[in-house]
């Protein structure tokens, strides 16, 4: 390989590798995004209530395994337009699908696109997970 070839593949790398651990993507700033756009409905502590599903209970409820690509595909599904669960419509998100975008390895081993503060929420929620 040529020099130039062995500079571009291991900056591509370290690109990716900053990716999965940008403070954008983490469990803290995910926190705060629930903060701002979760909390309201599903709780402080994310387990909901009569009528929004409990939150830590995600992958309780999927067998014991955190099913990361269902939850990013709710994610977009709920930031692009309304969904409804038990009568309740969730309110649309769609701030959250703009800004840049990092590598998410999902539970498929798929590595997808994703909004970093989707990539962010994603992180919080599987660190509430009881």
């Amino acid at each position: 390989m040529k020099p130039t070839g062995k500079i571009v593949s291991l900056a591509a790398l370290l690109m990716l590798s900053g990716a999965a651990c940008s403070p954008w993507t983490s469990p803290q700033a995910g926190s705060n995004i629930y903060a701002q756009n979760c909390a309201a409905c599903h709780g402080d502590d994310g387990r909901g209530g009569a009528q929004v599903p409990d939150l830590t209970g995600i992958a309780a409820r999927a067998g014991g395994t955190y099913p990361q690509s269902m939850v990013l595909d709710k994610l977009d599904g709920y930031a692009r337009g309304a969904v409804v669960y038990s009568d309740i419509e969730m309110p649309n998100f769609g701030d959250l699908l703009t800004g840049r975008l990092t590598r998410v390895q999902t539970d498929q081993g798929l590595s997808c696109p994703v909004p970093e503060r989707i990539a962010a929420l994603d992180a919080y929620l599987q660190s509430i997970q009881r």
